[in-house]
């Protein structure tokens, strides 16, 4: 229970600024992150990871840090790390692939 506790509010501190900046509810935050918004691909990747509003699921949560981080998101990079930290190499790169296809081209 407490490991719980603790886990929620490290995705509620980490998601704090995020959702300060993006308005509206989940399906906002995700058009933001497809458009390329660092900000809201961290919290997609909380939202996956910690499975608010959806299914926990790390492997697209850590395509989303992915995103977030090579644009220089410091939280991502550190949700990035301890997320890989504790994934087999076969879930690290199915992450890879599907951080490609996530991000829309610009129209």
């Amino acid at each position: 229970m407490k490991k719980i506790l603790k886990t929620a509010l490290l995705a509620l501190l980490l998601a704090a600024p995020a959702w300060g900046q993006l308005p509206g509810g989940p399906q906002d935050v995700r058009a933001a992150a497809e458009a390329g918004n660092a900000e809201a691909q961290l919290e997609m990747g909380i939202l996956y990871e910690f499975g608010f509003h959806m299914e926990a699921n790390e492997v697209p949560a850590l395509a989303w840090y992915l995103l977030s981080a090579k644009q220089g998101n410091q939280k991502a990079a550190q949700r990035r790390d301890i997320l890989m930290s504790r994934m087999t190499q076969p879930q690290i790169e199915e992450a890879q692939q599907q951080s490609t296809q996530l991000v829309r081209a610009p129209q």
